[in-house]
């Protein structure tokens, strides 16, 4: 159930993503983005991504050492390490807010701090509990959740613009994962005078 979870979850993500087309607001700035200026903001953007996708899909923040123990099936929340990077929710929200857009992160969010309830048919309801919450102002992580497999750390090397808008581009990257070179298609998203990612890298 944790697992098909966040298959729905992702699913969910990359249907809007592939139905949405490029948005324009009302208030545009006079300029498209560059290829060199989309190039440098994927460099940067791209590798800080993948301790994000860890967090939300992958292994997750590290527990404390008790909650490897034994196999949990169930819900089982126990603290995350003292060591992790994080140790609050608002703290992943901040570093999640520099590299994604509001839109992209609207649904994880739920997923990760919030939980659903869905409708299974028949009357029948299923709810599904956050990944993460905070239990007396400590971070715990749901260790009942199966992890995902999602890539490991790109290295942004190449891209080429598809379509674009003054708020919206689309792009072919070239990336190096372990060495070996992949092609990703990546939206970026003009927020707040700030570009960001506006679609999956995992």
């Amino acid at each position: 159930m944790k697992r098909s979870f966040l298959c729905s979850l992702l699913a969910g993500l990359l249907a809007v993503f592939a139905a949405g087309s490029l948005l324009a607001c009302s208030k545009k700035p006079a300029l498209k983005i560059e290829r060199e200026e989309a190039l440098s903001v994927l460099k940067e953007l791209v590798p800080r991504s993948y301790e994000l996708n860890v967090i939300f899909f992958g292994e997750g923040l590290p527990a404390v050492a008790e909650a490897y123990e034994e196999e949990h099936t169930k819900t089982a929340y126990f603290p995350v390490r003292e060591d992790a990077a994080y140790a609050s929710v608002e703290a992943i929200e901040s570093e999640s807010e520099k590299v994604y857009s509001r839109r992209y992160l609207e649904e994880i969010y739920v997923g990760a701090f919030v939980g659903m309830t869905s409708d299974e048919g028949e009357g029948l309801l299923t709810s599904v509990s956050p990944r993460y919450k905070e239990i007396g102002g400590v971070l715990h992580i749901d260790v009942s959740v199966q992890p995902l497999s999602i890539r490991g750390k790109l290295e942004v090397t190449d891209a080429e613009i598809k379509k674009s808008t003054p708020e919206y581009v689309e792009l072919t990257v070239t990336c190096l994962e372990g060495g070996q070179e992949i092609q990703l298609s990546i939206l970026l998203t003009l927020q707040d005078g700030v570009w960001l990612l506006d679609s999956p890298t995992y």
